[in-house]
């Protein structure tokens, strides 16, 4: 008790210490009001199942709360978690912790405090544990704090795990709190110690409308990699974070055995899944535009190679690219550090490396016949560059489906007619070659691209600028039966709405539709009458309008989904960055129902994209001085880090160390 006391900055006096239980208890809240951390201002301690916890007054959130243990998780969470604070609270709250004491105040270093942001550090920068005993490292530390004890890797690595524990246990209330479903993404990985990994991503729309992405998982799983390896390592991600009656679509690439694990797991949980995981496969857009290249490019197979190997000899040793950038001085162009080599079964890669080529043509011509090596002909130089216009369009493509800081459901469709229209364009019947890749490519559209996913046609119908005009010009434009396809899709936009106004309705919140507005404001009316002739008088008359509408074929009750359905489309011009989810917040209230759909519907991947910069970050932490990190170890490097950090853009993009993996396709090598 005289160790609480202390660590609360309360005096231990004698006497109270002899006082009885209810005398504690009712001199706990001044005690509790002495506390110096500003961010008891907004928490409080509760006891819980027989358990102290602390308690964010705004969001409700339960927190650790042990003495000693300090109150950084607590800083964390009012300073960046917290999703029902006000901006302005959190604003003022972040100042108190960066303000400077003034010269009178005293400076309290908190050991706990800073081993919590030693390890943040650890994980934000991707150290290695063991420089936690560099000599170097220590006489900083000691020069900056003399009194703090410097700790060493095994203590480094605690406090990292310690720091996962804490964050996974704030993300996982806040899933359990989160009123809308989840999407998932999924992707395997080979690491250098030839380890295979599942990557899952979580994504959804939190309440004020945000897109949000967290990877929830980066666990090892056994070879070989059947379906059966593949569904149980994402069922126990499911079990583990509780996500299997919230989770709403699983997007995959599009390798057989992720096709069998996901008609295995809904054969297992359909059950508990939510729309009995109907329309739970989503096939990623990117692995099947990359298929669909792929098989164009075996049309002309020979000029790609061509440029390929001038840059391979090229970039083979440093004395060669340093004359090859002699003779690119020479020609006034820029020096290179080196030149792009694609992956071959990475189409954008090829795409890269033939753009890259096209600026250096003439140079890369004079070094091949300076140095005696077989340089691409005329011939294929211009194939090369008509290649290069031809997937330039779908370079574009790649890059729209790969987003995940924005939705991209919605614009899936517009996306499918872009690709179409470029593969019908009249312009390549003038060239043989693209001609036959144009068609090759198009069979493969016919495809995989013909039938698209129900969730996906939904998405674009809660776009407010598409709505259900899009969907028909979508089928018409593709020669489908437009009423057929309408029915079933109004059919399922039904039986989805009916779902989400259970949820509305079992969350008590209110459903708007013409006759409850209605009767609520009749009700309402009634209720605010006196007693006597004028109170009775009211009810006659709302007990007549119910029986008017009972039986009147003319009044019919319309929906959110009707009224939003009849309204007209919103105009929105090409050029214009329409932000659909700031549409649909600004009109929850109208639509409560709609909008807890579309926060559902916009928030499901298109793509598997998002796992390359787990798979990036994993690369560069299992180095290869660092082999010997443990599965467990890394799952919880990775995860923290994004859900502390996140990762950039420039981390996304370099290469990775190990490589992705892929299954196959129903009828060839997808790998």
């Amino acid at each position: 008790y005289h160790y609480w006391l202390e660590m609360e900055g309360v005096s231990a006096n004698p006497e109270l210490v002899g006082e009885s239980h209810e005398s504690m208890s009712t001199d706990q809240s001044s005690r509790s009001s002495k506390k110096r951390a500003k961010v008891w201002e907004h928490i409080e301690s509760e006891v819980v199942d027989g358990i102290e916890k602390a308690i964010c007054k705004y969001c409700r959130t339960q927190l650790s709360l042990v003495a000693g243990k300090g109150t950084s998780h607590l800083n964390r969470h009012i300073g960046y978690h917290c999703p029902q604070i006000t901006q302005e609270d959190r604003d003022r709250f972040l100042a108190t912790l960066k303000s400077k004491p003034s010269d009178g105040d005293q400076v309290i270093f908190d050991p706990v405090v800073f081993r919590g942001l030693i390890a943040k550090y650890f994980i934000s920068a991707e150290i290695a544990f063991r420089k936690a005993e560099d000599p170097a490292w220590k006489e900083m530390i000691n020069y900056c704090q003399p009194s703090f004890r410097v700790v060493g890797r095994q203590s480094v690595r605690a406090d990292c795990l310690l720091l996962y524990e804490e964050e996974k246990l704030m993300l996982s209330d806040q899933f359990s709190k989160l009123k809308s479903h989840v999407s998932l993404t999924a992707d395997l990985w080979s690491s250098n110690q030839n380890l295979g990994y599942l990557g899952v991503t979580a994504h959804f729309v939190d309440e004020e409308f945000e897109l949000q992405k967290k990877i929830i998982s980066f666990k090892q799983i056994s070879f070989p990699h059947t379906s059966y390896a593949v569904q149980d390592g994402i069922t126990s991600c499911l079990v583990e974070w509780d996500l299997v009656g919230q989770l709403f679509t699983l997007t995959l690439d599009n390798a057989s055995v992720n096709n069998r694990a996901v008609k295995d797991m809904r054969d297992a949980l359909g059950s508990e899944m939510f729309f009995r995981g109907e329309h739970l496969h989503v096939r990623c857009a990117a692995h099947v535009l990359n298929i669909m290249v792929q098989a164009g490019l075996k049309v002309i197979p020979h000029s790609v190679l061509r440029v390929r190997d001038i840059i391979k000899v090229v970039t083979s040793t440093p004395s060669r690219m340093q004359t090859f950038n002699t003779i690119v001085q020479t020609l006034g162009l820029k020096v290179k550090s080196g030149l792009v080599l694609d992956v071959p079964h990475r189409w954008n890669s090829t795409y890269d490396m033939l753009n890259e080529a096209l600026k250096y043509k003439v140079a890369l011509n004079r070094y091949a016949t300076e140095q005696h090596h077989e340089a691409p002909s005329d011939y294929e130089w211009a194939n090369v560059e008509a290649l290069h216009g031809f997937l330039q369009e779908f370079s574009e493509a790649t890059k729209a489906f790969s987003v995940d800081r924005h939705p991209t459901a919605h614009l899936f469709l517009k996306m499918l007619l872009a690709i179409r229209d470029v593969l019908l364009d009249e312009t390549w019947n003038t060239n043989e070659l693209l001609n036959e890749l144009a068609d090759r490519m198009h069979t493969k559209f016919q495809k995989y691209w013909t039938n698209p996913n129900i969730a996906l046609l939904i998405a674009a119908v809660l776009d407010p600028s598409m709505k259900t005009d899009f969907i028909k010009f979508y089928f018409h434009t593709i020669g489908e039966h437009v009423d057929l396809k309408m029915r079933e899709l109004k059919r399922y936009l039904k039986k989805y709405y009916q779902e989400y106004e259970k949820i509305v309705r079992i969350n008590n919140l209110p459903v708007v539709n013409v006759s409850d507005e209605q009767a609520m404001s009749e009700s309402v009316e009634s209720g605010t009458s006196s007693l006597g002739l004028v109170c009775g008088k009211r009810r006659v008359e709302f007990a007549f309008a119910q029986f008017a509408s009972q039986n009147s074929d003319a009044r019919s009750e319309r929906s959110e989904l009707d009224i939003y359905l009849e309204d007209p489309r919103i105009l929105v011009r090409s050029d214009e960055n329409f932000n659909v989810l700031a549409w649909w917040k600004k009109n929850s209230d109208a639509y409560p129902v709609l909008s807890l759909m579309a926060r559902d519907f916009l928030a499901i991947p298109v793509s598997t994209v998002s796992s390359e910069s787990a798979f990036s970050a994993a690369g560069r932490i299992l180095g290869k001085d660092r082999t010997s990190l443990s599965p467990e170890t890394l799952e919880a490097l990775i995860c923290t880090k994004d859900w502390l950090i996140g990762f950039n853009d420039e981390e996304e993009g370099e290469p990775m160390s190990g490589k992705r993996m892929f299954g196959s396709d129903d009828d060839e090598d997808d790998e």
